[in-house]
């Protein structure tokens, strides 16, 4: 479920740079595909605590790892629920279909994709490699992750993510996988976020996006979620994020053109 409460992301801004007066040399060299405009998203650079980066996380198939552990790669960062109704199949459709394209770029060792989980208690490793496998065959760079109770909260924390545990609405919706009545619902923002080979937080795409017309969002998916989530796959807000701008921030930070074949 989508939150309309506002992030308080003031002090991570891209003028965090400018105040030192070294906004130009927070960007990344212009050689390569061009930086992507004030338009797209939001435009920042800052770097995670070190707790944060260094926190275990840990895949849908049971491999351990950290953002730390990551450095190198361009990461890109959504915050999902394999249970929520709304938003997170859009997001993840858009997501899955960037990685694809990154793969296709000759990105596959340089670029990541980590859907973490807000909700550890739900979104056991069984449930999350359910969820992947929905996309099969899914992008070897696209990983599905959770971590502690503790980790994670510090996680969204940092990165300004609003996290809600309100009571499901009548009549309880049933988990997709098993069946099992839901009793709990989380209202919470949605964001994409973008790392540099540095570890530094570059650019935040906000809201629910427009699903690119290729993009997988599968049959469990579709029958699972709402009519706000219906809603907002065939309406999109004319502001809403596109693939196109998710692959024009990876480019960049890349430093290669990935083409969109959406």
């Amino acid at each position: 479920m989508r939150s309309s409460n506002p992030r308080q992301r003031a002090a991570r801004l891209i003028a965090s740079c400018a105040a030192a007066g070294m906004l130009a040399a927070c960007t990344t060299p212009s050689q390569g595909p061009p930086e992507p405009g004030p338009s797209i998203g939001q435009q920042l650079n800052a770097a995670l605590p070190a707790p944060v980066s260094n926190s275990v996380l840990v895949t849908s198939d049971g491999r351990r790892l950290s953002l730390a552990s990551l450095a190198g790669k361009v990461l890109v960062i959504s915050d999902v629920m394999t249970l929520c109704q709304q938003t997170c199949p859009l997001d993840t459709a858009n997501v899955v279909a960037a990685a694809k394209a990154a793969d296709a770029a000759g990105l596959l060792d340089k670029v990541d994709f980590l859907s973490i989980t807000i909700d550890p208690s739900r979104d056991t490793l069984a449930q999350l490699s359910a969820y992947r496998d929905l996309y099969r065959p899914a992008p070897a760079n696209w990983l599905d992750v959770t971590a502690t109770p503790q980790d994670l909260t510090a996680l969204w924390s940092a990165l300004g993510v609003y996290i809600q545990k309100v009571p499901d609405t009548p009549p309880a919706p049933t988990n997709w996988r098993t069946g099992k009545p839901l009793t709990y619902d989380l209202t919470h923002s949605d964001e994409l976020f973008f790392f540099d080979t540095t570890g530094h937080e570059r650019f935040v795409l906000d809201g629910a996006p427009h699903v690119a017309a290729g993009a997988l969002i599968p049959a469990a998916l579709r029958r699972f979620m709402d009519a706000n989530g219906q809603n907002n796959l065939a309406h999109p807000d004319p502001l809403a994020w596109t693939l196109p701008q998710a692959l024009q921030i990876i480019s960049w930070l890349a430093g290669r053109e990935i083409p969109n074949h959406s």
